[in-house]
């Protein structure tokens, strides 16, 4: 889970450094610790997995060293391999217990360098960053992962790039526990590499949960996000969709007005029209073909930016939604919340040709946002999330929907309860009452 020493980049570095060292002297507790993993005693294949380790290792320093977020105190990485170093750096720091002197200049002198388990953390990504990816589930039937919901008024709260351990995440949760929604859905994003620890972290935290304090299925959803593929998203499939009682990583929540679309933009690096994920474009297509309601998408990948970076990176996603129109219709989305980029904005509507809203700003620290347009070449918007807490970061915050029959209306609320920078909406649909099972 997150935890501030696995958070900042020179702690990562320094352990990175470690095992590099040990590695190239063949130290023989990492040596013995490689043929453990690898379930082999043939020098041969040890030593082939060792050459790899070291060029990993090598590709992650590079990494950090060219990210310009990596200097961010609370440092969240989208390199898996980094991401999944994090992890296990995380569970050693949170072994010990590191005294609290003001004499203590670093991090290192306080949790201790020479820790052997340090130099453990890249072996053990490695094979866990090797391992493969669960089998994409899915069907392409459009009845299939189907919610209907026959009442005309409810809630619904949408939490993006929310889940770690850190005091935002917690905030956010009871935030959202105070206000009793209907549903919970996650737009994606377990940090730091959605393992099995991190993801059973997170149903501990789940804001929706009945008397004995497990989710309420049919009532919790989750989408996947890219740093649950960081494990291969088998933490995510086995253990988050297990626990929520949903059978995909994508699913319709249905009115007689509405459906809220939750798609997979993860499975395949931040797109929809993949072969992987046949079945899934299958399934979008068909829905938005044969169902009239007016359809809200829920990604965890965002098509949109203001940030060059971002805008370049959401291209192959910008490119999905042009074949999806000419597939379904020209105004087969009249919004999308997603996630995946810490910020809050919310984009002009008459620009993008819907409602296009990002609420990553869940639980990770990052810089206040001080944005007056977008980028050259990229998105603009109306508004950003400009409030701030604690030490400076930008607050976190959170979505409420309440659907009333033909309206929504959006809330942007942030962790500490109170009303976004961002205003809230009402978002109105004038197709006519649809039917229900």
């Amino acid at each position: 889970m997150f935890h501030l020493f696995s958070s900042k980049h020179r702690n990562i570095a320094n352990v990175l450094d470690i095992t590099l060292a040990k590695l190239k002297v063949k130290d023989p507790a990492m040596m013995q610790e490689i043929s453990d993993r690898a379930g082999t005693i043939d020098p041969a294949i040890v030593e082939n997995y060792r050459k790899q380790i070291i060029s990993q290792i090598e590709h992650a320093k590079d990494h950090l060293a060219a990210d310009p977020k990596a200097t961010i105190e609370q440092y969240a990485s989208r390199d898996p391999f980094v991401g999944l170093v994090q992890t296990n750096i995380s569970h050693v720091a949170q072994t010990l217990n590191p005294p609290a002197f003001a004499n203590l200049a670093s991090d290192w002198q306080q949790y201790g360098a020479a820790d052997p388990r340090w130099a453990l953390c890249p072996i053990i990504s490695f094979f866990s960053w090797r391992a493969p990816r669960h089998p994409f589930v899915g069907s392409s039937d459009a009845n299939s992962y189907v919610h209907v919901e026959h009442r005309t008024k409810f809630t619904v709260a949408l939490m993006a790039d929310w889940g770690s351990a850190n005091a935002s995440a917690r905030d956010i949760a009871q935030r959202i526990q105070e206000r009793q929604p209907d549903y919970v859905i996650h737009l994606g994003d377990i940090y730091y590499a959605g393992t099995k620890a991190e993801c059973e972290g997170v149903l501990r935290m789940w804001p929706l949960c009945d008397a004995d304090g497990a989710p309420i299925k049919d009532r919790s959803f989750a989408l996947n996000g890219n740093h649950e593929m960081f494990s291969g998203a088998r933490n995510y499939f086995d253990i988050i969709l297990s626990a929520f009682n949903q059978g995909a990583s994508y699913f319709k929540l249905k009115t007689e007005y509405w459906q809220l679309l939750g798609l997979d933009t993860a499975y395949t690096g931040g797109s929809l029209s993949h072969p992987e994920t046949q079945a899934q474009w299958d399934w979008l297509v068909a829905n938005l073909n044969g169902d009239p309601r007016t359809a809200i998408f829920l990604t965890h990948h965002q098509p949109i930016s203001a940030h060059s970076q971002e805008t370049q990176d959401s291209k192959p996603l910008r490119d999905d939604v042009a074949k999806l129109l000419n597939q379904t219709r020209a105004d087969a989305i009249y919004g999308w919340f997603f996630g995946h980029e810490h910020r809050a904005v919310a984009y002009d509507d008459s620009v993008t040709g819907y409602k296009g809203r990002l609420i990553g700003n869940g639980a990770i620290p990052h810089d206040p946002q001080h944005e007056v347009g977008p980028d050259d070449g990229c998105t603009p918007f109306t508004c950003v999330n400009t409030g701030t807490w604690g030490s400076g970061d930008a607050i976190s915050s959170f979505v409420m929907l309440t659907v009333d029959g033909p309206s929504i209306t959006v809330e942007y609320i942030d962790q500490n309860g109170n009303p976004s920078s961002i205003p809230t909406e009402v978002w109105e649909t004038t197709i006519e009452k649809q039917s229900l099972p």
